[in-house]
């Protein structure tokens, strides 16, 4: 577990830099603060994310793992009613390119606009910022204005055509330069298993459970580090 959680924390500072170089010369509308990005979040994350998130939650004080504990189960609900409604119930873990990203769209800004990620404290803080999955990092716009809009009125489809383009400038030019970096972090954690850490999506709620007895998540994923 020592070497998968240090090479999630090392992919997390790699992430980081490699959007800071690509964004150095951008206008970016976000920080804290701003949380329309926050709510109608699909919360299909990367098994290492999965990993990276379990422990940042077992970090934070008991009562907050309670309240968290809550809103994920809250989430949970909400999210399969919708997803449901939507006709699209993929098993987890699934393959990153076997999940049907435009239907998460429909089932999550549409369908759960207004439920907020379990994570997003009351202050409008992320409570799991450091361990955030790759979707949050890269979920980036110049002008919050257009996000309040979005977010107030999704059927605007100010996504489709002003934030959603401008978020793929970007992950272009950083799945570029993030191949690259993955091979050297492959050279440097050669034990672990990247392709399916990287590859494989799971739906957090189904695999992270908490101890109500020793106050702690814990995860069932299908990698065993």
């Amino acid at each position: 577990m020592d070497r998968l959680l240090s090479f999630a924390e090392n992919r997390a500072r790699v992430i980081d830099s490699i959007i800071s170089e690509i964004t150095s010369g951008l206008r970016l509308g976000c920080g804290k603060g701003c949380t329309y990005c926050c709510y109608g979040v699909p919360l299909w994350v990367r098994t290492v994310e999965a990993f990276h998130l379990l422990e940042a939650l077992n970090k934070l004080p008991i009562k907050d793992r309670r309240v968290i504990a809550s809103r994920l189960r809250r989430y949970e609900r909400e999210y399969l009613e919708a997803a449901q409604a939507q006709g699209y119930t993929p098993e987890s873990p699934v393959p990153e390119e076997a999940l049907d990203v435009g239907k998460l769209g429909l089932i999550c800004g549409l369908g759960m606009n207004e439920v907020p990620c379990p994570f997003l404290s009351e202050d409008g803080s992320c409570s799991v910022y450091e361990a955030r999955p790759s979707m949050c990092r890269l979920t980036l716009f110049s002008d919050r204005e257009v996000c309040r809009k979005d977010w107030e009125n999704p059927l605007a489809f100010a996504w489709k055509s002003e934030i959603a383009p401008f978020i793929d400038r970007i992950k272009e030019e950083f799945y570029r330069r993030w191949n690259v970096e993955l091979k050297k972090l492959q050279n440097i954690y050669p034990e672990l298993d990247l392709s399916r850490l990287e590859g494989e999506m799971l739906f957090l709620p189904k695999h992270l459970r908490f101890d109500p007895v020793k106050k702690v998540f814990r995860i069932k994923a299908p990698y065993n580090p």
